[in-house]
């Protein structure tokens, strides 16, 4: 089938033989933000559209914390980009990378541009494009991929798969999730991902606290090879200021970060005095009264 004949860019960055991979592995290359930028890459040119919802609801009556978050993509035929995300809460980004040149603005405010400095472009491109991902290692555990088609269906498994040890502690909790509901599918072609929806809905336990989840992801690429050049919006020049803190660092090199004391001020000498005679000490009267008793 050609969706297991397909080669895509795993997150290391090397290329990997789909014919040796079930339809769970090559989805899962698939979906890490690394092989999504290099395929928009490959497209020489091409336009990202993805939507998330997270929704957590905790013990008690304070409610429940959700967010919802667009994000649009594109990437011209040279490699620059303008990635746009907003969200339900009234926040949001611009970024634009055209060249060496790196723009970004937080919703609301004015594009400040500046040198790119690597591997900023490409961090950004993987936290535009990591939606999907996002919500594949959520649920791993629990996922099945079926092949019907060209298409791939995504189901809740029977049995979950073991537990996955998380990598940093933020994700600890994801230890004690259990899928109650999970539904979605993937579009792939020759060239890795193409679209790709997922919902759930989880139970878990955050700080000893039970919890109850939802997740809905739907991405998808678009405008192959037709996306316009990108170009820099009216943007301003990052202000130069004092970076007296470096200069500090500099100067104070190998001292420990700690000011020397002022070196005190050296002591002039002490100045020679003249031995005067004791003869010279007395009055004119006693040294002559003292000749004659000399005599």
């Amino acid at each position: 089938m050609a969706v297991l004949a397909l080669t895509v860019l795993c997150g290391c960055g090397r290329k990997v033989d789909e014919k040796a991979l079930s339809a769970e592995q090559t989805l899962s290359a698939a979906v890490r933000p690394a092989a999504l930028v290099a395929r928009l890459r490959a497209l020489a040119g091409a336009h990202y559209h993805a939507t998330a919802m997270f929704r957590i609801v905790p013990p008690g009556p304070d409610g429940q914390d959700a967010i919802t978050t667009t994000t649009d993509l594109w990437m011209d035929k040279h490699g620059n980009f303008r990635l746009i995300e907003t969200n339900d809460q009234d926040g949001g980004r611009e970024v634009v990378c055209v060249g060496n040149d790196l723009g970004v603005a937080l919703r609301y405010s004015k594009m400040i541009r500046r040198p790119a400095q690597d591997p900023e472009p490409q961090r950004f491109l993987e936290e535009g494009v990591g939606q999907p991902w996002t919500a594949w290692d959520t649920v791993s555990r629990y996922l099945s991929v079926e092949p019907a088609g060209q298409v791939l269906r995504l189901g809740k498994r029977t049995e979950p798969g073991p537990p996955v040890t998380a990598a940093t502690d933020l994700k600890k909790w994801r230890e004690s999730i259990e899928v109650q509901s999970l539904a979605g599918e993937a579009r792939l072609d020759d060239d890795g991902l193409r679209a790709f929806s997922l919902r759930a809905s989880f139970r878990a336990r955050r700080d000893a606290l039970p919890i109850e989840g939802e997740i809905a992801v739907e991405a998808q690429v678009d405008q192959v090879g037709t996306v316009e050049p990108v170009t820099m919006p009216a943007s301003e020049p990052l202000p130069e200021r004092q970076r007296t803190i470096l200069e500090e660092r500099a100067l104070l090199t190998g001292l420990g970060g700690r000011v020397p004391p002022p070196t005190p001020p050296k002591k002039a000498p002490p100045t020679k005095r003249a031995i005067v005679p004791s003869d010279a000490l007395k009055s004119p009267a006693t040294s002559a009264a003292g000749e004659k008793a000399g005599r």
